[in-house]
C-alpha cells in the first residue's frame, strides 16, 4: 500500500503487524521483517510513523537484549544518538556480559559525542570478545587517536592489521598515529607504501591532508588533498582538509569554493566555522559574521553551537567548542587552527551580537559595543587595518561608540601600504563593493574571481576609506570643521568613479551643507549625483537646496539632467505598497542598495535579462561551483540566496517597465603599442565598472588586453599603467551596451627625466 500511494493504509497494516507478531517468533522473523518496519517507515517520509512503529516494537520485545540492539540499530541509522544508547544501556542491564551490547553502547555514545564513554564501551565490549570482528579494536583504537593517546592507538591498530591485514581505516590509523607520535620518517614511509598499494585509501588521504594541514606543512596537505577530493567530492572532510591547505597557502578565495561545495553535503557548526574563517581571512568581515550567527551564540563570554545539528554544547572558544565534531569525525587530536584566528573569530562573533539585537527598539549599550569593536580590531597582523574599518564602519552606521569609530580609523591610518601588500588585498579593501556581486554568484551557485588591481590604486582607495570614515565619524559627533578636512581628503584621494568616491563627495557636501557652506555644497551633492545612477532620495534633497539657494530650480535640470525618476515614483507612497521610497536627510549616507551584480558566473545560463539583470556588471570572471550528483549521504543544501532587487524601487503598478533584451555578456578588448606601432607588454590595464569595482589584467607579448563585462548604458573606464610611461590618452570611456568594444587602443612612450 505504500509503494501504491496509499500511506495511511500503509501504516494501519505495518502497525497491525507489530501488534499481532507473537512475542516468541524467531529471530529471523524479527530480524528480517518486524525490525525493519520503521526504517521502511523513515525511508518514505514517514519519520514520526516510524519512531512511533519503533517504540510498540520495544514495548513488546523489550526483555530481550539482542532484539532491543536490533532496534537500538534502527535508531542510530536515523543518527538518534540518544535513542540508540537508552536501548543499548537496557540491553546492557539486562545483559551484562553481551560483548555486542556493550559495542552498540559505543557505537550510541560515539555518535552523541561522548567519546570517552565510547572508548570505554569498546574496551569492554574487547575485553569480552578478544577476536570480534565487528570492528571494536579498531573503533577503541580511533578513539585513542583522538584523545591524543597515539601509542596505545598504535598498538590496537597493528593488532588489528594482524587479523584483519585488509583493514584500510586501520592501515591509515596506523600511519596518523606514528606522524602524532613524531616518528616521521617512519610514518611518512608507510605513507607513501599505502596510498602506492591502494591509492584509494579515502580515509588515509583525508586524514593525512588535514594532519599535514594541523601541522604547518600546506603544500603537503594541498597535494593529498586534491588527491583525496577528486576520489570523493561529497566527502565533507575532504573538502575542509582541502580548504585549510589552500588557506595555509594564502588562497581563502579558492577555499571558499571547498567549503560551499561541501556544504551540499554536511549541514554542521564546524563547517560553518570553517567557511567563516575563510571569509575573514579574505577580509569579508560582514559575511563571516552571518556565517557565524547561523550555527553559533554568544552569551556571558561563551560561544553556544549544536554539534551534529543536535547536541547543545558551550566553550569559552571556538577550537575547544568544535574538537568534538573533529574528533568524532576523523579522529584528530590537533585543531588545522591556530588561536589567533579562533580568537578573531569570537570577537567578530561578540561584536555581531552586539551591534545586531533582535528588538531594534532597544538602544544599543554603548559600553559593550564599543568594547566588542576595540576587541574584534585588535592584534598586530597585516589584516589588521581591515578589522579596524569594517568595525568603525559598522558603530558610523549604527550610530554607535561615534568617537570610537573614529579612533579605530585614526589607528588604521598608519598601516596602510602593509596592508594593501597582502595576497588578498583586492577583495578586502573592497570588501562593502563585492557584496552585491558575491551575493549574486553565490545565488547562482558560483563564486567570484578577482583579478589583482594594482597596489597604488588599493592604496588609495583604503587611504579614502580611512578618511571618509574618519570624517564621517566626526560629522556624526557635530565636529563639523574637522570633518570637512577629512572628507577633502578623502575626495581627492580616491579614484574618480568608484563608489566610495561617490559617498565621499555626498558626505562633503553633507558637512559643507551643515556648516553653511551651501553652494560649495550643492556643487558636491551634485557631483556626486551625476556620478551614479539617478537616485530619487538624493535628487530630492539636492532641489531642496538648490531652492533655498536660488529660490527657484531654474537651471537644476541642466545641470543634473530632467528627472529621469519622476516618472516611476509615487509623489505619495502608499504604506501598503513595497518599496516606497523615503527621502533622506541631506547628511544620510549613501545608499545601500542592492546593486547589480558586477560579475557574470562562467558558465552562464542564457536568459532573457530583465532590466535589473541588464545593469551594469565589471568583473570578468566567476568560477561556476561544481553541482554534484544527488547522493543519500544528505539532502542537498544550497547557499543561502540574496534577494533580487525590484528593477525600479518605488515603481508604480500601471507605469511599464522596458525590459531590454540586451546580451548577457560582451567583451571590451584593445592592444597596447609605442609610436612605432610596437606592442608593449606588461602593462597593467585598469578597469573601472559603472558600480565602481576596480579591475585588472596585463597585456600579452602583442600588447592585447581583454574583458568580459555585462552590457552597459553607463560607460567603463579603462586606464593603462606601467613604470616608466606614460601613455595618450591617459584613460578611456568604453561605453558597452549590446556590442563588444574593439581596439580601445593606447599609445605608450618611455619617459624621459626632466
Amino acid at each position: 500500500r505504500l509503494k501504491n500511494g496509499d500511506t495511511l493504509g500503509g501504516i494501519e497494516q505495518l502497525v497491525l503487524a507489530i501488534n499481532e507478531a507473537p512475542t516468541n517468533m524467531s529471530d529471523k522473523l524479527f530480524s528480517g521483517v518486524v525490525s525493519q518496519i520503521p526504517l521502511n517507515l523513515f525511508y518514505r517520509g514517514q519519520r514520526n510513523a516510524a519512531i512511533e512503529a519503533a517504540q510498540k516494537i520495544e514495548k513488546k520485545f523489550g526483555a530481550d537484549p539482542k532484539r532491543l540492539l536490533t532496534l537500538a540499530g534502527f535508531y542510530l541509522g536515523i543518527e538518534e544518538g540518544n535513542e540508540a544508547a537508552r536501548l543499548a544501556a537496557e540491553a546492557v542491564k539486562l545483559a551484562p556480559d553481551l560483548a555486542e551490547a556493550h559495542h552498540v553502547l559505543g557505537r550510541a555514545l560515539h555518535i552523541s559525542l561522548r567519546l570517552d564513554e565510547a572508548a570505554a564501551e569498546y574496551k569492554r565490549a574487547l575485553e569480552l570478545d578478544p577476536n570480534s570482528k565487528k570492528g571494536t579494536r579498531r573503533s577503541l583504537a580511533d578513539l585513542n587517536r583522538a584523545a591524543g593517546k597515539a601509542e596505545e592507538a598504535l598498538e590496537l591498530y597493528r593488532e588489528q592489521l594482524g587479523a584483519e591485514p585488509s583493514d584500510k581505516a586501520a592501515r591509515a590509523g596506523m600511519v596518523l598515529s606514528l606522524l602524532d607520535l613524531g616518528r616521521f620518517d617512519e610514518g611518512n614511509k608507510e605513507l607513501t607504501a599505502t596510498l602506492q598499494e591502494d591509492p584509494r585509501n579515502l580515509a588515509l588521504l583525508t586524514g593525512a591532508a588535514y594532519w599535514f594541514a594541523a601541522h604547518n606543512e600546506a603544500d603537503r596537505s594541498l597535494e593529498l588533498a586534491r588527491k583525496s577530493v577528486q576520489l570523493e567530492p561529497r566527502y565533507t572532510w575532504s573538502q575542509i582538509a582541502l580548504a585549510r591547505a589552500l588557506t595555509g597557502n594564502k588562497r581563502p578565495m579558492e577555499a571558499e569554493r571547498a567549503l560551499r561545495f561541501a556544504r551540499q553535503y554536511g549541514n554542521f557548526p564546524t563547517l560553518d566555522y570553517e567557511l567563516a574563517n575563510v571569509l575573514s581571512a579574505a577580509g569579508l568581515y560582514e559575511e563571516a559574521a552571518e556565517v557565524l550567527l547561523q550555527s553559533f551564540t554568544f552569551k556571558d563570554d561563551k560561544i553556544e553551537a549544536r554539534l551534529a545539528g543536535r547536541i547543545p554544547a558551550q566553550e569559552s572558544d571556538f577550537i575547544l567548542l568544535l574538537a568534538p565534531e573533529r574528533r568524532a569525525a576523523i579522529f584528530q587530536f590537533a585543531a588545522a587552527d591556530n588561536k589567533n584566528d579562533a580568537a578573531i573569530l569570537k570577537a567578530l562573533l561578540a561584536f555581531a551580537t552586539a551591534t545586531n539585537q533582535a528588538n531594534e527598539s532597544v538602544k544599543l549599550d554603548e559600553a559593550i559595543v564599543a568594547g566588542a569593536a576595540k576587541e574584534f580590531a585588535s592584534g598586530a597582523d597585516d589584516m589588521r587595518v581591515y578589522r579596524q574599518l569594517y568595525a568603525a564602519g559598522v558603530l558610523i552606521r549604527k550610530g554607535v561608540a561615534l568617537q570610537t569609530a573614529y579612533e579605530l580609523t585614526e589607528a588604521a591610518r598608519s598601516s596602510v601600504e602593509t596592508a594593501v601588500g597582502i595576497p588578498v588585498a583586492t577583495v578586502a579593501v573592497q570588501a562593502e563593493e563585492l557584496r552585491d556581486i558575491r551575493a549574486r554568484a553565490i545565488a547562482k551557485g558560483a563564486t567570484p574571481d578577482v583579478p589583482d588591481a594594482p597596489r597604488n590604486v588599493l592604496a588609495n582607495i583604503l587611504r579614502g576609506r580611512v578618511e571618509d570614515s574618519a570624517g564621517w565619524a566626526l560629522y556624526n559627533q557635530g565636529k563639523t570643521d574637522e570633518a570637512i578636512e577629512h572628507l577633502k581628503r578623502a575626495a581627492g584621494i580616491l579614484p574618480e568613479g568608484i563608489p566610495l568616491w561617490r559617498t565621499a563627495l555626498w558626505h562633503l557636501g553633507a558637512a559643507l551643507d551643515q556648516a553653511g557652506n551651501k553652494q560649495e555644497a550643492l556643487a558636491y551633492y551634485i557631483k556626486s549625483y551625476n556620478s551614479g545612477d539617478p537616485d530619487p532620495g538624493r535628487r530630492a534633497v539636492i532641489e531642496h537646496l538648490y531652492q533655498k539657494t536660488n529660490g527657484s530650480l531654474d537651471g537644476l535640470d541642466e545641470q543634473i539632467g530632467a528627472n529621469r525618476v519622476a516618472a516611476s515614483i509615487s509623489p505619495q507612497p502608499r504604506a501598503d505598497r513595497p518599496g516606497a521610497v523615503q527621502t533622506p536627510s541631506p547628511s544620510a549616507p549613501e545608499p545601500q542598495t542592492a546593486a547589480s551584480p558586477e560579475l557574470t558566473p562562467t558558465p552562464a545560463p542564457v536568459v532573457a535579462p530583465t532590466a535589473a539583470e541588464a545593469a551594469p556588471v565589471a568583473i570578468p570572471e566567476a568560477t561556476q561551483t561544481p553541482t554534484p550528483s544527488p547522493t543519500a549521504e544528505g539532502p542537498v543544501q544550497s547557499p543561502a540566496a540574496s534577494p533580487e532587487p525590484s528593477p525600479s524601487a518605488g515603481t508604480q503598478e500601471d507605469v511599464p517597465v522596458i525590459r531590454l533584451k540586451a546580451r548577457a555578456t560582451v567583451k571590451i578588448t584593445g592592444t597596447v603599442r609605442d609610436a612605432n606601432k610596437a606592442p608593449i607588454s606588461n602593462v597593467v590595464v585598469v578597469l573601472i565598472s559603472p558600480r565602481g569595482t576596480v579591475l585588472a589584467t596585463t597585456t600579452d607579448t602583442e600588447g592585447n588586453y581583454s574583458f568580459i563585462v555585462s552590457p552597459s548604458q553607463q560607460g567603463y573606464r579603462v586606464i593603462p599603467s606601467k613604470d616608466g610611461y606614460t601613455f595618450q590618452p591617459v584613460d578611456k570611456l568604453v561605453v558597452s551596451f549590446n556590442e563588444d568594444q574593439k581596439e580601445v587602443g593606447f599609445v605608450g612612450a618611455v619617459s624621459r627625466a626632466p
